[in-house]
């Protein structure tokens, strides 16, 4: 026969053996300080999940980033899909730092018994003065993203922006860096991108105007003009797109000279070397022919009068006269 556990035996009396209640009688003070104990390691242990998830969230969203970049890794720099990919990657890696961390440190507040409720409170009021302060700031951020989104605007591509010409380098989600033919590096805000034009989608037309003289014969120096067009273009086959070149004429008459031209539809980005190795060739070909390239001419008409000229003494006595008949008359 054992004997009745009692509170008796100090060798029994543990917390484990004992239960809450008995321990509570036994000792209030030792309870109260398992009691704290409990609650703080508890505490930890939230706050250590709370960090572990937002450690995991991040690092979820890195690695889908990640493998969405590696993905177009091997497209070219240039290639829209690439810079789409990293910019954007990159963007939402961002978002999802300040975000996750954001109200993980609420939470964690929160579990260490601070009021959050101020807290947000005063967080949104400062946010809603931030963002009346910011909303250039903003307008810029959201106007680069839509323009990564809508995919009309890529790295490489010769645009015109607010009178700016050159080629783009760079897209950022608040910035554009357009750099002109000089070198100029101009910083272009993404909010500001209202209407713009774009030589580098799709196509592109080479037109090279020719001015010829009135005392040419047009009928005769349109077929050289054509042939030394299509001759061009059978040498450049690897850019001359669907349609052969054509030579349009008369287009204009001018002081000097009479304009006819010479269209052809490009690759983007090969129009200017396709006019000025065209304006090369026809001007081989004008001197070839004997065909003169027309300079400003004016004509000056000299009117000749038989009457004496006039001298201040002769009008001095003319508006005497003129004087005296006046006075005369009335």
């Amino acid at each position: 026969m054992t004997a009745p556990l009692s509170v008796q035996h100090p060798a029994l009396f543990s917390p484990v053996l004992l239960g809450p209640s008995l321990l509570l009688q036994a000792d209030p003070q030792v309870w109260i300080q398992s009691l704290s104990l409990r609650v703080l390691l508890l505490g930890a242990v939230r706050i250590v999940v709370i960090l572990g998830l937002a450690a995991l969230i991040l690092a979820l969203v890195r690695r889908g980033t990640q493998q969405w970049i590696s993905r177009v890794e091997d497209l070219p720099p240039t290639d829209p899909k690439r810079q789409r990919a990293v910019t954007l990657g990159n963007l939402l890696q961002s978002i999802a730092g300040y975000a996750v961390w954001a109200v993980a440190g609420i939470m964690v507040l929160s579990e260490v018994g601070l009021d959050i409720g101020a807290l947000l409170a005063t967080a949104g009021i400062a946010g809603l003065a931030i963002g009346f302060g910011a909303q250039t700031l903003v307008k810029d951020v959201i106007g680069g993203v839509f323009l990564l989104f809508d995919d009309i605007l890529h790295v490489g591509d010769l645009v015109t922006i607010n009178g700016h010409t050159g080629t783009v380098e760079e897209i950022g989600v608040r910035l554009i860096k357009l750099r002109k033919f000089d070198g100029e590096l101009v910083m272009i805000p993404a909010g500001e991108v209202r209407i713009f034009g774009n030589k580098s989608v799709q196509w592109a037309r080479a037109i090279v105007p020719v001015g010829l003289s009135y005392g040419q014969d047009v009928d005769a120096i349109l077929p050289v003009m054509e042939r030394v067009a299509n001759e061009w273009a059978v040498e450049h086959e690897d850019i001359v797109l669907d349609e052969s070149p054509q030579v349009q004429g008369l287009m204009d008459f001018g002081d000097s000279s009479v304009t006819a031209r010479v269209v052809v539809r490009v690759k983007p980005g090969e129009q200017f070397a396709a006019e000025r190795e065209l304006r090369q060739r026809l001007k081989h070909a004008f001197d070839e022919k004997g065909v003169e390239i027309p300079f400003p001419q004016r004509t000056t008409h000299v009117i000749q009068s038989d009457a004496p000229p006039r001298t201040p003494d002769t009008a001095d006595e003319e508006t005497t006269s003129d004087a005296s008949a006046s006075d005369e008359s009335k």
